[in-house]
């Protein structure tokens, strides 16, 4: 059975991390995307920033974060570097039905999250620090990019499965068209907001059940219970 771990020195650094964990079986992402959701979205996302309100600070969270361990020069956390191009008027552009619902949740709300392939995680999914020798193949790319020493990342049996904990994913365990079985992770940081994370994660399943079909196991795991199975 594979599991999903946040390693306990982990939360020495992030004392009040949460990650939303949710493992969806027998989806069906084939198809167009959610380019509709995605637009509105973006333009909700991109007055909101421009009005001055909560956003901005909830985004700050996760850029703060980011300046905690080391990880490449200029790396930002997936929501910051998503809300960057929306704030000047970018439309996101829709990948796949499974990847845009996660990411209309994200820019929804403001808050990161991550998503693979469940049959390519090879083992544990471990959220832990780098010893510097993982293999890592950037999406798209085909050269190996290891991470540095003491890089927060998520990581199975296989390698990194992203770098710079919100920075980065693999190639090797994306969501595809012919993903059949996902794992979606949706991390939080901020203790003000444990209360609605659970509606958002909850918000998130439905949401992938609604359009995708599907059985989904969703679990909030932290420092007190940092482990969960993922199928």
């Amino acid at each position: 059975m594979k599991r999903f771990v946040i390693e306990e020195n982990v939360f020495e650094m992030f004392p009040n991390l949460e990650i939303g964990v949710l493992s969806f079986k027998n989806v069906d992402n084939s198809g167009t995307g959610k380019a509709d959701m995605l637009e509105s979205v973006c333009k909700s996302l991109c007055e909101r920033l421009a009005s001055g309100d909560e956003a901005e600070g909830y985004i700050k969270e996760y850029s703060l974060a980011m300046k905690k361990f080391k990880t490449k020069k200029g790396a930002k956390a997936s929501i910051d570097a998503m809300a960057s191009r929306i704030a000047k008027g970018h439309i996101l552009g829709t990948i796949n039905p499974l990847v845009d619902i996660y990411n209309v949740i994200c820019l929804k709300n403001l808050v990161t999250c991550g998503g693979e392939d469940l049959d390519k995680i090879e083992g544990d999914m471990v959220l832990c620090f780098a010893k510097g020798d993982e293999e890592f193949i950037p999406l798209g790319k085909e050269q190996n990019k290891p991470p540095k020493e003491d890089e927060l990342i998520y990581r199975d049996d296989k390698g990194a499965v992203v770098r710079g904990w919100l920075w980065r994913e693999a190639d090797r365990t994306k969501i595809t068209e012919n993903t059949k079985n996902a794992l979606l992770y949706m991390e939080l940081i901020d203790e003000n907001r444990k209360e609605e994370f659970k509606k958002i994660v909850s918000e998130l399943e439905e949401l992938v059940l609604q359009e995708l079909g599907g059985q989904c196991k969703a679990t909030i795991i932290d420092k007190n219970n940092p482990v969960c199975e993922i199928g």
